[in-house]
């Protein structure tokens, strides 16, 4: 799992970085993104549950979501220095 989990934080930091994402999800305002955020976190807990690999699923999840967010921060105070 933990192998896993390296790989995917890997491969969300180039997603984000290479603007992979949808314009949609990354242009939203820092609020909107905690709550998007928040939103899908608990969904993948319901369908981890009903798949039954809750700790797969929302690892996953919360890995991508907290990037998003991580570089969200960073891009919107880059400027400040």
């Amino acid at each position: 799992m933990f192998i896993w989990f390296s790989i995917f934080f890997i491969f969300s930091q180039v997603m984000i970085e290479k603007n992979w994402l949808p314009a949609k999800f990354t242009g939203l305002r820092l609020l909107q993104l905690c709550l998007v955020s928040i939103g899908l976190i608990l969904f993948s807990i319901l369908v981890g549950i009903f798949v039954r690999q809750p700790l797969f699923i929302v690892g996953s999840v919360t890995i991508l979501c907290s990037s998003v967010i991580s570089w969200k921060y960073r891009h919107k105070f880059d400027h400040i220095k």
